[in-house]
């Protein structure tokens, strides 16, 4: 009988300490993110063969973003997190460039305006630095997840003085990585090189069709306070 108490006592204890050691955690996190995309748009016109690139003036992007994270291991921050984020995004990058179709010269122009993206999240925690001013714990993270691009296409024929143009939607996946630093006790800086493919799509103007697949090179940076939506919420 003694026995049996004596494992079962160290059996809790063992619990107890497991438990200890797998904490879990959520937390929900809002910000606000800036970025310099890199866009590159493929035009090409299906029915004569011919092709460009439209490369784009870099401009900076704004936008907000919101993430629901779960933090698992020992300590305040854990030792890894995975969770899911939204964000959206408004761009003007416009770019032009000239085609020659049936002799005639062709404008084209491009330009995004907004980007909306879903994502899965997971980061690994490294621990303190003293590096950078001692911004506390470092987190190094990926991403992966879909994207949703409206963009504009502008066509113009000079020699005949007409000019038209159409939009469209992109549906493409982002993957990313970067590093998070925690900035006091209520907000974290993250900033991260994002790669996007979209897949293409046809537009029409003045009577052209042109199939048009954008892609995309990021770096972003990210500012996201923690947000007890318990106290929000009333749960």
């Amino acid at each position: 009988m003694r026995d049996k108490r004596c494992m079962a006592a160290a059996t809790l204890a063992l619990g107890g300490l497991v438990g200890a050691q797998a904490v879990v955690a959520d937390e929900f996190r809002v910000g606000v993110q800036g970025g310099l995309p890199v866009w590159s748009f493929d035009v090409g016109v299906p029915a004569l063969g011919q092709s460009t690139t439209v490369d784009p003036d870099m401009e900076s992007s704004f936008g907000v973003v919101g993430q629901y994270i779960i933090r698992s291991g020992a300590g305040d921050d854990g030792n890894f997190y995975v969770g899911v984020e939204g964000s959206f995004g408004a761009e003007s990058a416009s770019g032009m460039d000239r085609l020659t179709l049936l002799g005639a010269n062709v404008e084209l122009v491009t330009e995004t305006t907004w980007v909306a993206d879903v994502a899965w999240l997971a980061g690994f925690n490294l621990g303190e630095t003293t590096a950078l001013g001692g911004l506390g714990d470092v987190t190094v993270f990926g991403s992966v997840g879909a994207s949703y691009a409206k963009a504009d296409l502008g066509v113009t024929l000079p020699d005949l003085g007409l000019t038209g143009g159409d939009e469209g939607k992109h549906f493409g996946w982002k993957a990313g990585a970067g590093v998070e630093f925690d900035i006091g006790t209520s907000a974290t800086l993250q900033v991260r090189a994002n790669y996007t493919y979209y897949e293409d799509r046809t537009y029409r103007g003045q009577g052209v069709s042109l199939d048009v697949e954008p892609g995309a090179f990021e770096i972003r940076a990210t500012v996201l306070y923690r947000v007890d939506y318990c106290a929000l919420l009333g749960c």
